[in-house]
């Protein structure tokens, strides 16, 4: 009985040890997506995404895009998402007309480029004040101008935790706000985001989806969809 003991826990011992060899191993480490990507297109919007990713429209009403005194009205939105801790929104808006947006704090002799900037700030800031309140402990840790399509943008990264309604259970994420000018008339808001330990290696599948995204075409744009 002795030696079966023996054999058991020499047996065991082997055994926990295999698959701590094959878990250090990096060739064993799965690809965070596959190679296989499929064309998604759902209102206003095309894109290329990884078949492990979801699409679905979404209204966004919990962002709080639409309030009175909001610089911008909801045009489309999507979701696309693998699971409840990682994924991408992009959100379509329109400028407001019906507003006075800065006219008090613009200079005098401002140039139109100079116009441009301050309006994208505003629209930037505002959805980043909407995320605050639809996330919680959200951080900011970055905010620095950045390119989409060769647009200008604004990108802010940020911090934040998924609540779950057993507060055991919350997670921390972490993600960005890029908002860029797609037409004289309409911005596109990208919020993307992710567990913090696997951020930097769904960057580049975030920046691959965006990089294949198209407008298509509504009623406040182009016939290309307005970007530009």
């Amino acid at each position: 009985m002795l030696l079966l003991y023996r054999f058991l826990w020499i047996a065991s011992a082997l055994g926990v040890a295999a698959v701590m060899i094959m878990l250090s191993n990096p060739r064993a480490e799965r690809p965070v997506v596959s190679n296989e990507w499929a064309s998604v297109q759902q209102g206003r919007f095309s894109l290329q995404t990884p078949r492990e990713f979801r699409a679905r429209r979404d209204a966004l009403t919990q962002m709080g895009m639409n309030k009175p005194n909001s610089p911008v009205q909801l045009q489309d939105a999507v979701r696309i998402e693998r699971g409840a801790r990682i994924g991408m929104k992009l959100a379509l808006v329109s400028l407001r007309t019906d507003l006075q947006v800065g006219s008090d704090d613009a200079p005098a002799a401002a140039t139109p480029d100079q116009n441009a900037a301050r309006t994208l700030q505003r629209i930037h800031t505002s959805q980043l004040e909407n995320l605050r309140e639809a996330y919680a402990d959200l951080k900011e840790t970055q905010t620095r101008p950045t390119r989409v399509q060769g647009a200008p943008a604004l990108r802010t990264e940020f911090t934040f935790t998924l609540a779950h309604w057993v507060p055991l259970f919350n997670t921390p994420a972490q993600g960005y706000l890029i908002t860029v000018p797609v037409s004289p008339t309409e911005a596109l808001h990208i919020i993307a985001y992710s567990p913090p330990h696997q951020f930097q290696q769904y960057q580049p599948v975030y920046e691959r989806m965006v990089n294949t995204l198209k407008l298509n075409a509504g009623a406040t744009t182009t016939a290309s969809g307005g970007w530009e």
